[in-house]
Parts: C-alpha cells; structure tokens; sequence
C-alpha cells in the first residue's frame, strides 16, 4: 500500500507542473509563441536560405534561394576564407528593398535571390575550389527571425548555377517580392 501511495505522489508531482506549465503558457493555444505546431509552421533556415558557391579567377560568388515569404537583411552579409593564404575583398552587395522593421528600424532586404561576390586577395594564383565561410540572417514576413548563421561552403571554379547563370549582373538581384 505504501508503494503505491509513493507512486501517486510521484506521478502527482510530475503531471501538475507539466499541466501548470500548458496553462500559464498556453501550449495548448495556437497564438501563443510557445505552441510546438506553430513552430513547426516555419522552415528550417537551411530550407528558407539555400545558399551555393562559386567562384572565376577574381571573385567568388555566392548565391542565396530564399523561400517564399522569408527574406535576408542586407546588413547581415560576410564571407571569410577558410584559407589562411586567401582573403576577401569587399562585399559586393546589391541595393535590396527597404524595409520598415519591427525591431530594426529601417533597413533593406532581399526576397527570392540574392547573388553576393567579394574579390579575391591572394599572394599566389589561386587553383581549385574556395572553401569559405558565409554568415547571413533572415527572418519570416510572420516575425521569425533566424539568429545570425554560418555556413561552410565549397566554391568551385567556373560558371555560375543555373538558378544564377540569367542574373542581370554580378552583385544585382531580383530582391523584389512576389517577382519570380
């Protein structure tokens, strides 16, 4: 008999707090930030910021995919080469669309694509491909903001991808939203 009083007790502590915690956070409630089901309505940033790599014998080039609905912040761009005898000159960024943001104030974005290049610095020829570190955020037109990301990325030598190859420019994009 003990035991199982024991184990009530136990199983008492235990479902009370998680209750509690539903309630006064109301999990169970769609508009509440803490709700896992809208959570899982965002994708994840390696799904809403697609990025690809290249680069020609004086730059390298990035390219990003952004999801519909989702957009980078211009102000967030970096690339730095994994490389200590290689280095990057300035970012070459297009203009992007300005923005009112919530907690940013005024800033420029860019939906769809994005294509980003620095030059190349290098005290010998460079062969072969880049690796390269890129850092970027974005954020969800339903107020998710990413926290900045890095990612790694390999930066073959020639042309550009296809989703890339019919960029007006280098350093231009089609940063208006709705455009296809």
């Amino acid at each position: 008999m003990k035991q199982v009083f024991a184990f009530l007790m136990v199983a008492l502590f235990i479902v009370t707090p998680v209750a509690a915690r539903e309630e006064i956070f109301g999990v169970g409630d769609k508009s509440s930030p803490f709700n896992r089901s809208t959570q899982r309505d965002f994708l994840p940033a390696t799904e809403a910021f697609r990025t690809t790599a290249w680069r020609d014998d004086d730059r390298v080039y990035v390219g990003f995919t952004v999801a519909e609905d989702y957009y980078l912040h211009r102000h967030q761009f970096a690339i730095e080469s994994l490389s200590r005898s290689i280095n990057f000159g300035e970012l070459a960024l297009p203009p992007g669309e300005p923005m009112s943001h919530a907690s940013l104030g005024d800033i420029n974005v860019f939906y769809n694509q994005v294509l980003v290049s620095a030059p190349i610095e290098a005290s010998e020829t460079v062969i072969g491909p880049l690796a390269v570190v890129v850092t970027f955020q974005g954020c969800s037109d339903q107020g998710l903001c990413y926290p900045p990301e890095q990612v790694e990325l390999i930066s073959p030598y020639g042309s550009p991808p296809a989703t890339f190859a019919t960029s007006p420019s280098l350093g231009t994009a089609d940063s208006t939203k709705g455009a296809p």
